[in-house]
């Protein structure tokens, strides 16, 4: 038995309101139209529904106990509409955010704590993941976003480039290296040097370019994160070349650091299929791109890296 969403509503209508004819005011139709539905609804259940009285109609118990029903039905559609307002209005909604550790623990609180200020209607959950599992979780579905240091190996995600910064040479604070304004490979000669893992992209292009160069360097030390790497330094124990939006630079009192030459980029990428997001994420990825293409007055430590940024382009 398939029911007709018209007749429902009209059933409705005339035993809430006791009269067809307030029924078919309600529902801007005619008395006669109201009656029809009525007739054919009956049909459509296969018991009465009503009885006629000198002045009107009674419903009939049966009618009485579908009503209740038909009540719950009504109440559910009322809550889902709302639910589409919700989520068409962002008061609800989850964002799941996949993001390599320096981008977790750097520029993203700081724009995620922006977008909740115009949307905190919206969940927000943020992974920390190294830079080939953001990849993968987005493409799985397991993340709706991710953040990654391009290039990205998983060539079917589309992938946006959000900004692109100059490596740094980090050093203790006092260290010799205090007095270069720019810091090149030749500079490093010969200094204890703080290296990422063996098999990472980044240490990968920063041994090619120092071999390129024919420079040895004391290498002794290596660290898994950008946070060790920076505390490896801050305790004195050599020097390292880091990513620009390393958090760790500007929170160290300890550490000091200068732009590197030859320039070595690092490309911050933005990971998604923006039309399969849901709209609580496409809202959040149209807020990070908009937030990189008109940043809002930067913080000490990224005004410093457009300074240099700018200075390398002109050398």
């Amino acid at each position: 038995m398939q029911l007709n969403i018209r007749q429902v509503e009209a059933f409705r209508a005339v035993i809430t309101l006791g009269s067809m004819t307030k029924a078919a005011k309600l529902l801007g139709i005619s008395q006669p139209a109201v009656s029809r539905l009525m007739t054919d609804f009956q049909q459509t259940v296969g018991f009465k529904l009503f009885r006629r009285l000198r002045n009107g109609i009674e419903p009939t118990d049966d009618a009485r106990r579908l009503c209740e029903q038909v009540d719950r039905l009504f109440v559910g559609l009322e809550e889902l509409g709302q639910q589409v307002q919700a989520i068409k209005n962002l008061t609800t909604g989850t964002v799941s955010i996949a993001a390599m550790g320096l981008y977790a623990n750097g520029v993203l609180p700081d724009i995620i704590a922006r977008f909740r200020l115009h949307h905190p209607g919206v969940a927000v959950r943020l992974d920390s993941l190294p830079q080939d599992r953001v990849a993968e979780w987005v493409a799985s579905g397991r993340s709706d976003i991710g953040f990654a240091t391009l290039p990205i190996s998983n060539a079917s995600i589309p992938v946006q480039e959000l900004l692109r910064r100059p490596v740094l040479c980090v050093f203790p604070a006092g260290h010799e290296l205090e007095s270069h304004d720019i810091i090149g490979a030749e500079d490093l000669a010969r200094q204890s040097f703080i290296s990422f893992p063996r098999g990472t992209p980044f240490r990968f292009e920063i041994d090619t370019l120092f071999q390129r160069r024919n420079v040895s360097r004391v290498m002794m030390i290596e660290a898994t994160t950008h946070e060790a790497v920076c505390n490896l330094v801050a305790a004195g124990l050599g020097v390292s070349i880091v990513s620009p939006f390393s958090p760790h630079l500007r929170r160290n009192p300890l550490l000091e650091y200068r732009p590197f030459v030859p320039a070595m980029p690092v490309s911050l990428g933005l990971i998604a299929d923006r039309e399969s997001l849901t709209n609580a994420a496409r809202t959040f990825h149209d807020f990070v791109a908009d937030h990189f293409a008109h940043p809002s007055t930067p913080d000490d430590l990224h005004a410093k890296i457009s300074a240099i940024d700018s200075a390398l382009q002109s050398s």
